[in-house]
């Protein structure tokens, strides 16, 4: 439970716009291929239409989980939204946070936690290709961080 000194943090969710709207149109046109299959009768087995069911299904979910895709900040902690999951990050389990490479193959960076066990949580869904754009959330982490645990008496 938090302890009645800490300063608030004003919850607020870090994305990147661009990242949302191409899973967003994705997610959509697979839903809407899968779901025109099935209604144009082109499934006349039902191993098709179980095929067509999930590529349905499977861009509905994509599309649902891009809205949502992000980075939570608030005065518990981080959480982290992605197309497959969600992770939530403590305050006070953070040891420091760092500016690391982004998920897949090309070079981007994001912000990377490391945590007080040694373990690295990188923040993939704030992964740009803009340096700018990482380094303002890295130093908005980074300055939230700093504020947590000056004020924590866990975190001394």
């Amino acid at each position: 439970m938090e302890s009645p000194s800490l300063r608030p943090i004003s919850t607020r969710t870090l994305h990147r716009p661009g990242q949302r709207l191409v899973l967003f149109m994705v997610g959509s046109l697979l839903a809407l291929m899968g779901a025109g299959m099935l209604i144009s009768g082109d499934a006349t087995d039902p191993a098709s239409a179980v095929l067509f069911a999930v590529i349905a299904a499977g861009g509905v979910w994509i599309a649902f989980r891009s809205c949502v895709m992000g980075v939570r900040i608030d005065s518990m902690g981080l959480t982290e939204r992605v197309l497959g999951r969600s992770k939530v990050v403590p305050w006070c389990a953070i040891g420091a946070v760092n500016t690391g490479d982004g998920p897949g193959l090309a070079p981007t960076e994001a912000p990377e936690l490391v945590l007080r066990n040694g373990e690295k949580v990188g923040l993939g869904a704030l992964a740009s290709y803009s340096r700018a754009a990482v380094d303002t959330d890295f130093t908005l982490i980074k300055s939230l961080h700093a504020t947590h645990v000056t004020d924590c008496p866990n975190c001394a």
